[in-house]
């Protein structure tokens, strides 16, 4: 007889069972069953996750351990705690609901993965819910979703639906939290600043405003006083609101992120998806929760990159000329943005009819755009559009002939370049911008689309569309979402870049359909900077592509626009003397030579966020610290020295320094490196150098 030991869960009265015998599914990745105590026991090396269904009924969340620290984050004492929180004709379906049990299977699947399902018969109505979880190999996440299906003989309503349904014990110690805001009217409201807090000293909870044209991206984390935490993230694009708060009465800490304005039906056998999240454990500081998060999204969520060997790639993008663009002037453009490197050219707005006309302007174009296309390819480029799907000027012809199909938002504040905004959740509009997005990428022989808009999740209080009246936040999420999974589809090879509004739909619903994001919209360079400080927190750093609109005199400017990716070109290259276009075909060598380590490294951040005083620094360390990066930015009011602490070294490595623009190197040790420092000497002003940091064996 196989000897156990017997595990108390705080909080939730029950002795579970605990097998030594590991079920190995794939990897390091189990899900173990014990039907005596109607516990799950779902983990890798990482970490492991257990979750019950009581004899009383309840589906429960009982723990999830930190396996490499030790850190056990239990379910409150005396209450229940589950990741189910929906409610559906005012019935709550959540921690105190009731269930009947009538399935459990496990599964493998794609990225390294292996899934646990669980169905579950609501016993206060008609309803059954399937919920998911996920662990992936070598990754320290959960990743879950639930499932409500109306098994009813009339449509059901949901009402409320929360993404982010956790509680855990918490006694008197204390806890920080922390998030990132995102680009927000153009930058006037926001542009990735980080939010810390102390939840402990707090009276309520810290609440972020988060999806597309909102304040926050999706994504939170929380830290104890001995320096182990949780992370959450969650994959929806549409609006949300989301807490975190220690309420020390009551003895935990809670998570919570409510879906807005939901109002949606849901006819007898259809299903209604809460939209999945994630919740991870770390130890260490901001840094080491961006990192964890920034492999995870990569290793599970992520769009495939188009050319790992050489991606982000380095672009040009028409929008230096705004609108006033042609064809002769953009074949100039084209054959002087090859002649430095450039690997994709993308032609922004200005080159169709109008906004929803999406056919070339023939005064601009004569020749057609699969002309312009073929010729960008030709000088070596993959070939980029420009299109705002979701909007249509007044005197577009779908708007003359479909006026009904306007997103109907009396509040709206701003328009597209005057445009009005389509609702994607009626059905005859959805279908239209789904043909009209093939017949274009198609027609015009399209390698990526700039995707463009404001607001990719429209607010529409129509009661006259096939969505819901109240029901425009969800229902255009996911309408989006669709239009790209069935875009995508018809198009293979084609690639995508978010420029919602310059980065206001940093979510991670959005990173599993583009394989990039801009992050703060045609900002000058210290912008720039602020932008990737905040957003190389939750995301990886091909996600955080900018715009160098600036005339690049020196390396302050081409530098302050290197780190993450894509390097995108967008001043008017035409102009450029020829002294500049050898500088600039320099630099996108550089780049080309640094983007693979800055895409894979660790990200630390060496000072604040900038903000034209000081010489700020940001650093990318090689898995490992065998290799690292150091961007050191020196604006002009700053002083012309500086001192620069590098992280993540090897103590006991002896490293070689060396400036990117400087002969000489200089061999000292990680230990003294990471505490002294390296002092540094600017002669330009401004200016920015690069510091290479690489052991010796």
């Amino acid at each position: 007889m196989t000897r156990r030991s017997l595990l108390r869960l705080a909080g939730v009265g029950c002795l579970l069972p605990i097998s030594k015998r590991a079920a190995q599914v794939a990897g390091d990745l189990y899900a173990v069953f014990d039907p005596g105590t109607r516990t799950w026991r779902l983990g890798n090396a990482e970490l492991e996750a257990i979750f019950q269904h009581t004899a009383e009924g309840f589906f429960r969340f009982c723990s999830l351990e930190a396996k490499r620290s030790g850190r056990l984050w239990s379910a409150p004492e005396q209450e229940n705690a589950s990741p189910l929180d929906l409610t559906v004709d005012t019935v709550p379906l959540d921690r105190n609901a009731r269930f009947d049990l009538l399935e459990h299977k496990q599964e493998e699947i794609p990225r390294r993965g292996l899934r646990l399902t669980v169905r579950l018969a609501a016993r206060a109505l008609p309803a059954e819910l399937r919920f998911e979880a996920e662990v992936y190999a070598g990754q320290p996440f959960l990743r879950y979703r639930t499932w409500y299906r109306n098994r009813g003989t009339t449509t059901a309503w949901v009402t409320q639906a929360n993404m982010l349904s956790w509680r855990f014990r918490a006694g008197e110690e204390s806890f920080w939290g922390f998030f990132v805001g995102q680009w927000n009217w153009a930058g006037t409201r926001g542009n990735f600043e980080p939010h810390e807090a102390n939840l402990s000293e707090l009276d309520g909870p810290v609440e972020a405003f988060t999806g597309a044209y909102a304040d926050h991206c999706t994504w939170g984390v929380l830290l104890d006083e001995r320096g182990d935490g949780l992370i959450t993230g969650w994959e929806f694009d549409g609006r949300a609101r989301a807490q975190a708060q220690h309420e020390r009465a009551a003895g935990r800490v809670r998570f919570s992120a409510e879906i807005m304005h939901l109002n949606r039906p849901v006819n007898p056998g259809e299903e209604f998806e809460v939209p999945g999240a994630f919740l991870g454990v770390f130890a260490g500081d901001w840094d080491e929760a961006g990192y964890r998060t920034q492999r995870f999204v990569e290793a599970v969520l992520a769009a495939p990159m188009p050319d790992p060997e050489q991606f982000p790639y380095v672009a040009f993008d028409s929008w230096g000329y705004d609108v006033f663009i042609n064809e002769e002037l953009m074949r100039q453009a084209a054959q002087r943005a090859a002649a430095v490197g450039a690997e994709l050219f993308s032609l922004d707005l200005g080159w169709s009819l109008r906004i929803g006309d999406w056919r070339p302007n023939p005064e601009r174009f004569p020749s057609g755009i699969r002309v312009f296309s073929d010729y960008v390819h030709s000088l070596g480029m993959k070939f980029a559009l420009h299109i705002a799907p979701l909007e249509a000027d007044p005197e577009s012809e779908v708007y003359r002939l479909h006026p009904d199909w306007e997103a109907y938002n009396p509040r709206r504040q701003r328009s597209y370049f005057g445009a009005k905004p389509l609702c994607a959740s009626h059905a005859p509009a959805r279908q239209w911008i789904i043909q009209e997005l093939i017949r274009v990428i198609r027609e015009y022989g399209v390698d990526w689309v700039l995707q463009d808009g404001d607001n990719m999740v429209k607010s529409c209080e129509s009661d006259r569309h096939t969505h819901a009246p109240g029901d425009s936040n969800y229902a255009n999420a996911l309408t989006w979402r669709q239009i790209l999974e069935q875009v995508q589809a018809a198009t293979p090879g084609v690639v995508w870049e978010n420029c919602e509004n310059g980065g206001n739909m940093q979510t991670f619903q959005m990173v599993q359909r583009y394989v990039t994001s801009i992050v703060n919209d045609n900002q000058e360079v210290l912008a720039t900077r602020r932008g990737i400080w905040g957003a190389t927190f939750p995301f990886p750093p091909r996600y955080t592509d900018r715009y160098m609109q600036e005339r690049p005199y020196n390396t302050y400017y081409t530098r302050s626009h290197m780190f993450g990716g894509p390097f995108i070109l967008m001043d008017r290259i035409t102009e450029w003397p020829e002294a500049m276009l050898d500088f600039v075909r320099r630099e996108v060598a550089l780049y080309k030579s640094l983007r693979l380590l800055v895409r894979e490294g660790k990200v630390f951040h060496l000072t604040p966020p900038p903000d034209g005083t000081f010489n700020d620094a940001i650093q990318s360390c090689e898995p490992g610290g065998m290799r690292s990066l150091v961007f050191l930015y020196h604006p002009e009011a700053a002083p012309a020295t500086g001192l620069v602490r590098p992280r993540g070294l090897l103590p006991d490595k002896l490293y070689r320094v060396r400036f990117q623009d400087e002969a000489g190197t200089l061999m000292i040790g990680g230990r003294e490196l990471m505490e002294r420092g390296i002092a540094v000497q600017f002669s330009e002003h401004p200016s920015a150098a690069l510091i290479w940091i690489e052991a010796t064996d």
